[in-house]
């Protein structure tokens, strides 16, 4: 062997060799980052359909005398939209712990399923495989008479993932918040949270390496992480596994009276357009945060989008965020109790929420930016005492969408088409219901963002408590990949 080496022509082919061989190792451990761009997509791509769903359904800590429920349905779909090959498999809605019983079922496509109503609420979850799967949601609710839950907590249920952002949390004593994480999966998660205030981004080391237990939760209490911090913004970032992620959100007077409970909804990731919809009519505060995560000042214009059209707010139509760091700003004097929507565009990568209170102050909601429709998006609604707001917001060009509102037998209520004026938000008013019902979106024309709202009435009964709520509407995940999606190689060898 050493008498072939010592041949400097068999040498030099044994380099070339030796360094194909670590470059192909470098194919594999060293990916490129997916092209994931409409131009590379195919002409026609494949579109696997969902055979399996998995929702993690968060709940309340306990105070006070609560009902929990958590309503899911397989919703009607498209016609012509395809499921997966089988018999139809009841989706299961149970704790989170494997050897759990089920607490309720989702039987058949168009039924909505609920879980028993609980006051010792735990975490649930709604999962299955076959073609039950495709489009499923749910919604889990939480509501009180008194304590420090009093009001109506609801939030949609989450597919589990690796990156979130939430904006409009807060360490300060007059906020209880929460963040929640829970592992649906067999194996234990870790994540980091990178924390974001108005002094720019924190150092905190107990915000990384959190280890959510296998079928179990973790929560990073923030007024022990992030102390006297108000108007924080966290992306969270799941190192290994997937995770589901919630903001718990308990606020309070400064004689420490409750003000109101609710969950933080998710917010888009960062980009240089994004839109806050559903910013519910009527009194009270409404309160614009945007987070600038990177390392630039952002400077950033706004446009609210109201029943006439879009207008830039007098005084507010740039606005600075500093490097790092979250910005509030009070809208409620300019939007005049309409209905709407807000339109942030920057120069540096943005995200945002609005949090809102009713006229009282004694409840509040809080959405996050969304991502516009590009599909149908589907939503279960809890039982509630007044009229919800279905709200949609065309913010750039006319758009159009169409919606179906159905009860717990999928019998339709309301069918109808709806055009948004270029730049305007539409409302439009669905009954009170003693029932869940479920809420069909589909974009067919333009760029449109929706959600749904619920305000108390204008004059209240004195005993009555407020019930306040935001939903935000998304795109429902029918298919498993996505237009010009192409495989996350890195994924598969972490």
């Amino acid at each position: 062997m050493s008498r072939l080496l010592s041949d400097p022509r068999l040498r030099l082919g044994a380099v070339i060799a030796a360094m194909a061989v670590l470059a192909g190792i470098g194919v594999v451990t060293h990916p490129k980052t997916p092209d994931t761009s409409t131009a590379a997509a195919v002409t026609e791509p494949a579109r696997t359909v969902v055979n399996r769903a998995a929702l993690s359904c968060p709940v309340l800590a306990a105070g006070g005398k609560m009902a929990s429920v958590v309503n899911g349905v397989s919703p009607t779909l498209p016609e012509g939209t395809p499921t997966a090959a089988g018999s139809a498999q009841p989706l299961t809605i149970a704790p989170l712990p494997a050897t759990s019983d089920p607490v309720g079922s989702i039987l058949r496509r168009g039924f909505i399923g609920s879980s028993a109503v609980a006051v010792k609420p735990e975490p649930l979850s709604i999962q299955g495989a076959g073609p039950l799967a495709a489009g499923a949601v749910g919604t889990s609710t939480t509501t009180a008479e008194d304590g420090v839950n009093a009001g109506m907590a609801s939030v949609p249920c989450q597919q589990p993932g690796s990156d979130f952002w939430f904006v409009g949390a807060s360490g300060a004593s007059d906020r209880r918040d929460v963040l929640v994480l829970a592992n649906l999966d067999s194996i234990n998660a870790e994540v980091n949270v990178t924390v974001y205030a108005r002094t720019g981004q924190q150092d905190l080391p107990a915000a990384r390496g959190i280890v959510v237990p296998a079928r179990g939760t973790a929560e990073l209490f923030l007024k022990q992480v992030a102390p006297n911090l108000r108007d924080i913004a966290m992306h969270v970032e799941s190192t290994g596994g997937r995770v589901s992620a919630a903001v718990r959100s308990n606020a309070s007077t400064g004689d420490n009276v409750p003000a109101g409970v609710d969950w933080l909804n998710t917010s888009a990731a960062p980009a240089t357009k994004v839109f806050v919809p559903a910013v519910a009519p009527g009194g009270g505060l409404r309160i614009l945060s945007i987070a600038n995560p990177t390392d630039l000042q952002a400077t950033a214009s706004l446009s609210i989008n109201g029943p006439n059209g879009s207008f830039k707010p007098a005084g507010l139509e740039t606005v600075q965020v500093a490097a790092g760091s979250v910005k509030t700003i009070m809208l409620d004097p300019v939007l005049h109790g309409d209905p709407s929507a807000i339109t942030v565009t920057s120069d540096q990568p943005v995200t945002a929420s609005m949090r809102m209170t009713d006229a009282a102050r004694t409840e509040f909601a809080s959405i996050g930016s969304a991502d516009a429709l590009t599909g149908p998006a589907y939503l279960v609604l809890p039982a509630h005492k007044q009229p919800a707001v279905l709200q949609v917001t065309a913010p750039g060009k006319t758009g159009s969408v169409k919606f179906e509102l159905r009860d717990a037998a999928g019998r339709a209520l309301i069918t109808r088409a709806l055009d948004v004026i270029g730049g305007a938000t539409s409302q439009v008013s669905l009954p009170a219901q003693v029932r869940p019902t479920y809420l069909m979106v589909q974009q067919t024309r333009g760029t449109v963002v929706a959600g749904v709202t619920l305000m108390p009435p204008a004059k209240p009964k004195k005993d009555d408590v407020a019930q306040v709520a935001a939903w935000p509407l998304t795109t429902s995940l029918v298919f498993r990949a996505q237009l010009g999606a192409q495989p996350d190689v890195s994924a598969a060898l972490r």
